[in-house]
């Protein structure tokens, strides 16, 4: 495994904290990232799960024409998969061994670092499902503001292809908002707090990101990603969540719970096994 060193400058502090994401040029070596093209196959065809018929079931009135995919194509899958980590050593690795946690405690400015999660996110080609707006934080069973999404894509990734894609600056809404089912803005059933409101486009930022290039997002920042409108490229990307010195243990009523969630206690700082400390490394 190499890496980049996890240098970072001011300027993308200053982004991160202004802006709610901030977005990372060459900060990993482009073949370790590739090398996890195979992990990702393997994993996606043993535990992955179709969030396309997922969206059929929950918007059915949704056409593909609608969606802007010809309904002449072949229709691709949106695929995906939580906490691989735990039982996949390459997983385990680029989430708590490469040079992400490095990079992501700086962007922090937190002392140390603890892995939420890890997640795959596959938009095959003709993928006609968005990525509904939402807050991570929605989800998480933590609290705190040293909290954030690392996006990792493994082909280039633009508007046209599916790339992920923030609201500047939403981050300083401090509101409660419902966690959705990812394709649809419909709220998790037996959730608290408001729907995602409207996001009005020029409030948007889409940029493209290559391989080698990360994105880090504050855990409140409201974000989404587009269909992948290519007829030939997949939009495949590792997600990893961290949270920082300040984060402790917050159940949200609703919110997708995980086997350890039941051992905690509110207000706990995360140091079960299932929430790893990865930085520093000693």
């Amino acid at each position: 495994m190499s890496d980049s060193g996890g240098f970072v400058e001011k300027a993308d502090i200053e982004k991160f904290w202004g802006d709610g994401f901030v977005v990372l040029r060459n900060v990993i070596d482009p073949d370790y990232v590739l090398s996890m093209e195979d992990p990702i196959s393997r994993v996606i065809d043993e535990d992955g799960t179709d969030l396309s018929e997922l969206g059929s079931l929950i918007t059915p009135e949704t056409t593909l024409i609608d969606k802007g995919i010809s309904a002449g194509k072949k229709v691709g899958r949106f695929l995906a998969g939580t906490d691989h980590w735990v039982n996949n050593k390459d997983f385990e690795t680029f989430a708590c061994n490469s040079v992400i946690p490095e990079v992501v405690a700086r962007v922090l400015q937190s002392e140390s670092l603890w892995l939420y999660e890890d997640s795959v996110l596959v938009k095959e080609p003709n993928t006609a499902e968005e990525t509904a707006f939402h807050k991570d934080l929605s989800y998480f069973h933590v609290s705190g503001e040293q909290v954030c999404t690392v996006w990792v894509p493994l082909d280039f990734a633009s508007p046209d292809t599916g790339a992920i894609r923030f609201v500047k600056g939403s981050h300083n809404d401090r509101s409660a908002y419902r966690p959705n089912w990812f394709v649809s803005d419909e709220p998790l059933p037996n959730t608290e707090g408001k729907r995602v409101p409207s996001v009005a486009f020029e409030d948007v930022v889409a940029p493209t990101l290559s391989v080698g290039d990360i994105s880090i997002h504050h855990a409140r920042t409201l974000h989404g990603a587009s269909p992948n409108r290519s007829g030939s490229q997949s939009r495949r990307a590792i997600s990893i969540r961290y949270c920082g010195d300040d984060a402790r243990y917050h159940l949200r009523r609703g919110a997708p719970l995980k086997p350890h969630h039941e051992t905690i206690t509110e207000g706990d700082v995360l140091t079960h096994e299932y929430c790893p400390k990865v930085w520093p490394k000693n």
